[in-house]
């Protein structure tokens, strides 16, 4: 049996990036780093013993999975005895179900621990690589990594911890819940989810092309749910040929879907702006060939009149001369330009979703993470509008500049 020196010496590290306590904070001083709920019951066990008390500097997180109760009473105790007779660490921390890379986090990251925490070894070796680079960062550094292991898988949660996005707290279930979702189903490939994905995730993506592929991915959601056939019958302007091209509404997710992936635009991105009567969409088609997408919505000064406000060529490049004359000359074919659209369209006030649909869509992923309770399992515009403020304010902490996100 190894004496405590041996146990609970510290040792050099080179892979620590959190920022350490100072050399010399006392032992009341780190406990005061502790969260606030656990700091009466680690005072009490750093009193109870001396080797208890090394665990401040040498494994806080074994010292708040004591001091929360994590685990039986069989197991606490036992892990108590070991630290007392001066066991190993590697031993204790068997016990009590802890990974050794929780060992490299300073006390301020530790409340409350989960019952099950990744201990892959690989896992581990990579995670230390990535610590977060202050100790204020630290708790909600290791809540959301340890979410994101929960949430989809540890390659996932090995990306996520090496974001610098930490700085300010929050609830990681609401912050990373689409991203999570988002890159489970790109490993999916049999599931419909994955097939509204048009940039899969990977570990080597950048932030920026991850956000915006799952706000993108999860707008494509929300317009398979609200879009279905049948939802929306009044297409404003009446479908007709002007100058060779013919003009087509774009009515449910089916056609829109169809629309954005021919002419690689965002149109797939347009449900809430539809659904709420901003706008409509018509397909422009040449012998049967797509050639451009329109936008059709209020003039912006004249109230009531309708007016074309997008008309782009494939890859949102400008559209031909001939195309704008064409879409001119439909519209002026048109009987009714003069359009007021109710305040509140009834289908935001029903809140119309196809939940069948969205049980479908999402049941893949919650069979595979546990229910996955950090999504509603009934869809709704309050869902998406929640999502949608997390999504923005994780634009924020990254500095992506996208307008999915205005």
């Amino acid at each position: 049996m190894r004496n405590a020196t041996e146990v609970v010496e510290p040792r050099k590290r080179t892979l620590r990036a959190t920022q350490p306590l100072p050399a010399s904070a006392s032992v009341d001083d780190v406990i005061k780093c502790f969260q606030r709920e656990l700091r009466g019951e680690v005072k009490r066990l750093v009193r109870s013993s001396p080797r208890i008390a090394e665990l401040t500097t040498v494994y806080p997180g074994m010292l708040a999975a004591l001091a929360s109760e994590r685990g039986s009473a069989a197991q606490r105790r036992e892990a108590i005895a070991l630290i007392r007779d001066g066991a190993p660490l590697k031993v204790v921390a068997r016990v009590l179900d802890l990974p050794m890379w929780l060992r490299r986090l300073p006390p301020d990251a530790f409340g409350s621990l989960p019952s099950q925490l990744p201990q892959s070894e690989k896992f581990g070796r990579r995670i230390v690589a990535r610590l977060p680079r202050l100790r204020e960062e630290s708790a909600f550094w290791l809540q959301s990594i340890l979410f994101a292991e929960r949430a989809c898988d540890e390659d996932f949660a090995t990306w996520l911890a090496s974001q610098r996005i930490f700085t300010d707290g929050g609830d990681s279930q609401k912050l990373f819940a689409v991203l999570a979702a988002y890159a489970w189903f790109s490993r999916q490939p049999t599931t419909e989810a994955h097939r509204l994905i048009v940039v899969p995730w990977r570990p080597e993506i950048a932030f920026d092309t991850a956000l915006c592929a799952a706000k993108s991915w999860f707008n494509r959601v929300r317009l398979v749910l609200q879009l279905p056939t049948g939802m929306i019958e009044d297409a404003w302007l009446a479908s007709g040929e002007a100058r060779g091209y013919t003009f087509k509404p774009l009515l449910n997710h089916s056609e829109i879907l169809g629309e954005a992936q021919a002419m690689q635009n965002c149109a797939d991105q347009y449900a809430e702006r539809i659904v709420r009567g901003k706008c409509r969409l018509f397909s422009v088609q040449s012998n049967g060939v797509r050639c451009a997408t329109l936008e059709i919505g209020q003039h912006p000064r004249e109230i009531g009149v309708l007016s074309i406000l997008q008309l782009k060529a494939r890859h949102n490049s400008a559209a031909t001369l001939d195309v704008w004359q064409a879409a001119y000359m439909w519209l002026a074919q048109q009987q009714g330009l003069k359009r007021i659209p109710p305040l509140t369209p009834s289908h935001v006030l029903n809140g119309t979703f196809d939940q069948t649909a969205w049980q479908r869509i999402m049941s893949p992923y919650r069979d595979a993470v546990g229910a996955a309770e950090w999504f509603d399992t009934a869809a709704s515009n309050l869902m998406f509008c929640a999502y949608d403020a997390e999504m923005a304010d994780l634009a924020r902490r990254g500095g992506v500049s996208s307008w999915l996100f205005t």
